[in-house]
């Protein structure tokens, strides 16, 4: 029994020098507080070569990039025409026909309750105004003639609803899709999304060429990473690109910029026509209301809010209650006028997409209040949510919600 114990002792000393032993030499190792450390770095004129390859890579791969046209190749492995100019030798070599292969194509993709069946690179303009491929790539690290880059991609996706898309395709097992009806264009609707992958390039004598380009945050294998709900790599983002340029003097995305504009213009002439209600004309239009829309678009030609004769910024019809809430007009019980708006603030909602034209609109209102002293105007900051219809030819305010009211502390 000594003999055991001995040796156990003898073991445990020994365990305990080589460990304090380890902890000297990883002591020794480390670099001095005063001594540089290397960082990798890549060369200005490299990093401007690899940043463009990457750059033609994606927009060739997603510019007007239909899913359908990439199912197979997700399921073959097979590398796609299109692309096919970019990829190494390596990677055609070795890794073409294998589904298992790093170059990751536009894919079904389920978010916020809808899939995505197809992709189109955004164009935005740089401080110098040329037009260009929505694609940032940021340098990483390089391991010889290897380097690997961050790369975010910026999309208009086609998408339809969980619901129609389960209709119109049928699962594998390998989690690959076959249609099985075609969608209707009035299904479609787009939403803007950040996609993220990561790059690896090999340089070589001819250049960069791509390795691998494989989403971040990747599930291994094709299956996993081929479930319709896997999204790790992309976020939905606000639909209009609001961006603007150093001086703030242009969008960069200038057809969202145009789009915005037209609107918020639309929403603000509308509302700055409420001052024209005072108490005595609420009143009256409390009973038109009851009568039916066309009595109430009869009184708001005649004050001026809308127009017989021209195109007006509202659709009265039958559903005019629900549309346009009478409690949800500027003008409260306690107020007798409202003598100004002003101080607009319109923001596109979180669920602004290409068809459904959603607005936060803010205002300040300069207000005399009911049996209030001549001149003693109040400020209320109001808070509407606006929709506004689908058609651009036609651009119409068809739904609007008070959420609240409230007055401004002088």
């Amino acid at each position: 029994m000594r003999k055991v114990l001995l040796g156990f002792i003898v073991v445990s000393l020994f365990l305990i020098g080589v460990g304090c032993g380890s902890a000297d030499e990883v002591a020794t190792n480390a670099p001095d507080a005063g001594e540089q450390v290397d960082i990798e770095t890549i060369s200005s004129g490299d990093d401007n070569a690899a940043k463009e390859l990457i750059s033609k890579y994606f927009t060739a791969l997603f510019t007007n990039a239909i899913v359908d046209e990439y199912n197979d190749n997700s399921k073959t492995g097979n590398i796609p025409d299109n692309i096919r100019d970019f990829i190494s030798e390596k990677t055609i070599l070795e890794g073409d026909g294998n589904p298992e292969i790093g170059i990751h194509l536009p894919r079904y993709i389920s978010i916020n309750g809808m899939t995505i069946v197809g992709y189109d690179i955004e164009i935005v303009s740089d401080d110098e105004n040329i037009k260009k491929a929505n694609i940032i790539s940021d340098f990483v690290s390089n391991d010889g003639d290897k380097y690997l880059y961050f790369t975010k991609i910026y999309t208009k996706a086609s998408v339809v609803t969980d619901e129609v898309f389960a209709k119109s395709y049928r699962k594998q097992d390998d989690n690959t899709y076959t249609k099985r009806v075609d969608i209707k264009t009035e299904e479609i609707d787009k939403m803007r999304l950040e996609m993220r992958f990561d790059v690896e390039l090999i340089k070589e004598d001819n250049g960069f060429s791509v390795l691998r380009a494989f989403e971040s945050d990747i599930k291994a294998g094709m299956k996993n990473r081929l479930f319709v709900f896997n999204n790790d790599n992309i976020t939905r983002l606000p639909y209009l690109n609001l961006e603007k340029s150093a001086d703030g003097s242009e969008y960069l995305n200038a057809s969202d910029g145009e789009i915005y504009e037209k609107e918020k213009e639309i929403i603000t002439d509308f509302f700055q026509r409420f001052t024209l209600l005072d108490r005595e004309r609420m009143n009256l239009l409390s009973y038109k209301w009851g009568e039916g829309h066309t009595a109430v678009k009869e009184f708001w030609d005649t004050i001026g809010i809308t127009s017989a004769d021209e195109q007006n910024p509202i659709e009265l019809n039958s559903k005019y209650k629900d549309n346009y809430p009478f409690d949800s007009l500027p003008l409260q019980n306690n107020m007798e006028q409202i003598r100004e708006i002003k101080n607009f603030v319109v923001t596109p909602h979180p669920a602004y997409s290409e068809k459904i034209k959603l607005h936060y609109v803010n205002f300040d209102a300069v207000i005399l209040r009911t049996n209030g002293i001549t001149d003693d105007y109040f400020t209320y900051r109001y808070d509407y949510i606006v929709s506004l219809s689908n058609s651009e030819e036609d651009l119409l305010i068809e739904r609007f919600m008070l959420n609240e009211y409230y007055l401004v502390q002088k």
